[in-house]
């Protein structure tokens, strides 16, 4: 933890107590059975898997004069791995200020353009994430972030800053010093539409992006849109577009949703993503979900193929 991170944890630590709120447990567990089909050439594979399953708590504390204190912790576990010594992998955790301007955020992460994409990735989490299509899908840690007050009917800006890649002068990555990765967000969020547009420079991985998403009410279903463009900056060579287009319709009653979604992309020749899913719910908090996803790459000759069937609880 740096001198910043830990002056700001004390600071909250220091305000009276009384004005703190109990924390809020809160968590998702998403268990499947999934059969990772192939194109002949191996042998399926059927096995239990954790989508994302994750436990976190959060808070805030009132700190007069307008400003409230917020934290948060976030894990992912994976309850289905037999190894026991696993360790949980961190999401989003910080501590902030909230208040007329905005809210400031600083810890671990999603970048604002990984944010961008809104909901429009029907498949996120389970094995047909966008992150397999296209890059730009950064948490990061050593992050300061800001996210505006919504103003002009509808219009909000979210900023993060954090450690990006340089290129070393012998050609290996580098860590690029705070604030050498910049990601900005512009967010339009009305009945009819939600719209952002967003740019990074020097992610993690090397790369600066431009991304665009999209959700569009149509009736008795929501049309999403993602496209990102994807350009190197340390000399990985890699530059690409990636589109995603998806379609959720609710039925029975309003309990089921049923998706579908396509994705493209020039990361590898032919690279493709379909799939088709349902998610009913059952009671509050708890639904059942199957999925059927099939990914191909015509440059290595594979078509990859994921049929699952799971639940999941939220609290």
């Amino acid at each position: 933890m740096n001198k910043f991170k830990a002056i700001f944890v004390l600071a909250l630590v220091l305000i009276s107590m009384s004005a703190i709120s109990a924390p809020k447990v809160y968590g998702k567990l998403n268990i499947a059975v999934n059969n990772d089909g192939s194109d002949g050439v191996n042998e399926k594979e059927i096995d239990l898997v954790s989508n994302a399953s994750r436990l976190g708590f959060k808070g805030k504390v009132d700190m007069k004069n307008g400003l409230t204190g917020i934290y948060q912790i976030e894990y992912q576990v994976d309850i289905t791995d037999d190894n026991k010594e696993a360790d949980f992998d961190q999401r989003n955790s910080f501590v902030g200020l909230k208040g007329n301007f905005g809210t400031l955020k600083i810890g671990t992460h999603d970048t604002p353009l990984k944010l961008a994409q809104l909901k429009a990735d029907l498949f996120n989490d389970l094995k047909g994430d966008i992150k397999n299509t296209t890059d730009g899908e950064n948490r990061i840690g050593s992050f300061f972030g800001y996210d505006s007050p919504v103003f002009g009917g509808g219009v909000s800006i979210s900023v993060g800053v954090g450690k990006g890649i340089d290129d070393g002068v012998d050609g290996t990555d580098l860590d690029g010093e705070f604030g050498s990765n910049l990601s900005v967000s512009l967010k339009y969020d009305i009945d009819v539409i939600k719209f952002v547009i967003a740019t990074e420079k020097a992610s993690i991985k090397g790369y600066d992006h431009n991304r665009l998403g999209m959700m569009i009410p149509a009736g008795p279903v929501t049309i999403g849109l993602i496209h990102t463009t994807t350009e190197s900056t340390v000399g990985n060579s890699i530059d690409y577009d990636a589109t995603t287009l998806s379609i959720a319709g609710k039925v029975a009653d309003g309990k089921g949703k049923v998706k579908f979604q396509y994705g493209t992309s020039d990361k590898s020749a032919g690279l493709s993503q379909t799939q088709i899913g349902y998610d009913h719910k059952l009671f509050k908090n708890f639904k059942i979900l199957t999925y059927h996803t099939v990914r191909s790459q015509d440059a290595v000759n594979s078509d990859d193929a994921h049929t699952g069937l799971g639940i999941e609880y939220k609290f």
